[in-house]
């Protein structure tokens, strides 16, 4: 079987054509999995005009976006312009060339989804984020004023604050929406993304895969280790609705009652402008017994998550977050939002603690449960884990999406299929229709 990935990651050439080495990532675990299993080819995004190339068991090739010079990116921020329609034409010429049995698209943020419009060749979408979604939650707890208020200057000058990623992202949905109707097979990994899948693209069939975390969360195993103070853990990310807010405010409320805690946040440093706005310009005071850790690599976050007793996940929408299945796997006793997909990854009161997404106090009471009763939180990991071994096993994932590959090879849809191939592409010149 010959497969084609669109992905926004260089799967396994990243480190070859950026000269380092990364680390293995979930896409890159799924394509060390199954490249032997398949004819597999995987198409980028690359800075650079690179001719296709093989490494190893997979071929790749780079696609140069249409237009990336500098006055190009200055006035897409301007703007707040996403990807050209026009930039299909590169997606196709690369079907051309791979000429896939099935095309499998990583994610429906890209504009990878709309060679759907124009092929034959059976394809399905694996949902990561749904950025239709996440638009009503981007501005959950911070507000669009608290933005436009403490953005840094060079942000406002330059068009590149949260609310230019805001503005984006409508953008961003309205395209998502049109991939959506086009899609008639999507794979997911929670009761959320299935719910909203059956809102967005109540025409297609929705299929259950679950990721392959980074090899090194398989073979660690977290142990209770006494430490003076309690020892908190977060990953975040720089997005206003991550809930940064929640965690500093819940801090707060710690120090109030005189918890003897550090907390230690990965993903960030204390300079980036998303901890100058959840703080309000510094204005909300930001706890001494936080440590931001800024971006930190695969294992110096595993050692940090050895270390911890409690992992603490604070977003207002996720669909699975990596950073709580990373936990869990571990069998770090978690506190958790219940926010998008969590709850599918985590059973409340059995396997951790689910709270409202955007409250403090529900949050540092969550933690002073789990400090106060910690054999409790101990089991909360056990149990976790238990699951997220089945959950993330590797060989059951990779069996699983070849199934999947052979369903969706089984039961296209060709009268949609056909109705597609008759739509006429008006932005991209010679586009050229592929049939399988």
């Amino acid at each position: 079987m010959k497969v084609l990935w669109f992905s926004l990651s260089a799967g396994l050439s990243h480190a070859y054509l950026n000269n380092n080495y990364e680390g293995i990532g979930w896409i890159k675990s799924l394509e060390k999995n199954i490249q032997d299993k398949v004819e597999l080819s995987v198409a980028f995004y690359h800075d650079k005009d690179i001719a296709p190339f093989k490494l190893g068991a997979t071929t790749y090739y780079p696609i140069k976006r249409y237009k990336n010079g500098k006055l190009t990116k200055m006035k897409r921020r301007l703007l707040n312009a996403i990807e050209s329609p026009a930039e299909t034409k590169l997606f196709l010429d690369v079907i051309n060339q791979a000429k896939p049995d099935l095309i499998h698209i990583h994610g429906t943020e890209s504009p990878f989804g709309l060679v759907q419009k124009y092929t034959d060749i059976p394809t399905v979408i694996s949902i990561q984020s749904t950025i239709t979604v996440y638009r009503y939650k981007f501005f959950s707890k911070i507000t669009w004023f608290d933005v436009f208020k403490y953005s840094d200057f060079k942000s406002r000058l330059l068009s590149r604050t949260f609310i230019n990623v805001y503005k984006q992202f409508g953008k961003y949905a309205d395209r998502e929406q049109e991939i959506y109707n086009y899609s008639n097979h999507f794979i997911g990994r929670t009761a959320w993304d299935r719910r909203v899948t059956k809102i967005l693209a109540p025409q297609a069939n929705y299929y259950h895969n679950d990721e392959i975390l980074r090899s090194g969360f398989y073979v660690n195993e977290w142990h209770y280790k006494p430490a003076a103070k309690l020892q908190l853990f977060t990953t975040i990310w720089g997005n206003v609705y991550k809930g940064l807010e929640t965690l500093l405010d819940c801090a707060n409320l710690l120090d109030k009652v005189n918890i003897d805690y550090e907390w230690h946040v990965a993903g960030i440093k204390l300079s980036d402008e998303v901890v100058r706005i959840a703080s309000k310009g510094g204005k909300n005071t930001i706890s001494k017994n936080i440590n931001f850790l800024g971006m930190i690599n695969e294992a110096s976050l595993i050692n940090g998550l050895l270390q911890s007793h409690i992992y603490i996940g604070t977003s207002h929408i996720e669909n699975s977050p990596n950073s709580v299945c990373e936990a869990l796997i571990l069998g770090v006793p978690c506190i958790a939002t219940n926010a998008g997909g969590t709850a599918s990854l985590m059973e409340d009161d059995r396997e951790g603690i689910l709270i409202q997404d955007g409250d403090p106090y529900a949050m540092a009471g969550a933690i002073i449960e789990l400090k106060d009763n910690y054999t409790k939180a101990i089991e909360f990991g056990k149990q976790a884990r238990k699951r997220a071994l089945v959950r993330h096993d590797q060989g059951k994932i990779t069996n699983d999406l070849l199934s999947i590959y052979n369903s969706v090879l089984q039961n296209q849809d060709v009268s949609a299929q056909t109705k597609r191939t008759n739509t006429i592409l008006s932005e991209p010149d010679e586009v050229i229709m592929i049939d399988n």
